[in-house]
């Protein structure tokens, strides 16, 4: 299974794949905000909730064992 995290960011949202998460900053610009770090955001990704809210949050994320699967269908019943 592909652990993934959808965060809010400060205009819109992104999805960070949390195994490649390498650590956080409270962002310097913005106390309310966290700077997260990963493979993919070397230079790091401003995410729209507070330091101690994204360590819950990615801290469930690693050690929760839960799958999310959203089916949807077009207007003749067949699923995609």
């Amino acid at each position: 299974m592909i652990d993934l995290t959808v965060v809010k960011l400060p205009k819109g949202s992104a999805i960070l794949l949390t195994a490649n998460i390498g650590g956080a900053t409270t962002s310097i610009s913005n106390p309310n905000h966290t700077d997260v770090y990963t493979d993919t955001f070397p230079d790091g990704i401003t995410i729209d909730m507070g330091i101690e809210e994204f360590y819950t949050l990615w801290l469930e994320n690693l050690v929760t064992d839960y799958e999310v699967i959203e089916v949807g269908s077009d207007s003749q019943g067949e699923i995609h």
